[in-house]
C-alpha cells in the first residue's frame, strides 16, 4: 500500500489564517446557493405503495421461539454429525472427522480411547492384508 503525501492546491495556503468574517461570508454563500436545475420525478402507484409498506416496521412473530427452534435444530444436526462420524469410524469408511466430532472426542475420554483403539486395530488389519497380498505374490514367483 502506498500513501501519497498531502498536496496543497495553489489557491489554499496552509499558513493563511482565515478571519471569522471571511469564514462567515463563505459559509453564508454556500448555505444560500440554490440549485442550478431541478428535475421532477413522478412515482407510479406501485412505487408509492411499496414506499408506504417499507416505512412500516416489520413485525417478527415469536422471535424467541424461532431462536429456540434454531438452537434445537443446530444441536440435533451436530449430534447427527457426531453419530455419523463415529459410525464411519466403526465401519472403517471414515475419511476424517468433523468439528463437532473432534469437540466430542476431546471432551469424552472413553469415546476417544475407544476411537483410537479401533483405528489402531483397523491399521493393523490393513497392514496384515497388505502383507498377505505381498507374500502371495512372492510365493507365486518362487
Amino acid at each position: 500500500m502506498h500513501i501519497q503525501p498531502l498536496r496543497y492546491s495553489p489557491s489554499v495556503s496552509p499558513q493563511k489564517n482565515v478571519s471569522n468574517a471571511e469564514f462567515a461570508q463563505v459559509n453564508n454563500a454556500t448555505q444560500t446557493s440554490t440549485p442550478v436545475s431541478t428535475d421532477t420525478i413522478t412515482l407510479s402507484r406501485d412505487a408509492k405503495q411499496l414506499s408506504a409498506n417499507a416505512q412500516k416496521p416489520a413485525e417478527m412473530p415469536a422471535l424467541r421461539d424461532n431462536i429456540e427452534t434454531l438452537v434445537e435444530l443446530k444441536h440435533a444436526k451436530m449430534k447427527y454429525q457426531v453419530i455419523a462420524d463415529m459410525t464411519n469410524i466403526a465401519t472403517g469408511t471414515s475419511q476424517g472427522i468433523s468439528a463437532p466430532t473432534a469437540y466430542y472426542l476431546s471432551h469424552n475420554e472413553d469415546a476417544r480411547a475407544m476411537t483410537v483403539n479401533h483405528l489402531a486395530q483397523q491399521q493393523q488389519v490393513n497392514t496384515m492384508q497388505i502383507y498377505a497380498e505381498t507374500s502371495k505374490n512372492i510365493n507365486e514367483w518362487a
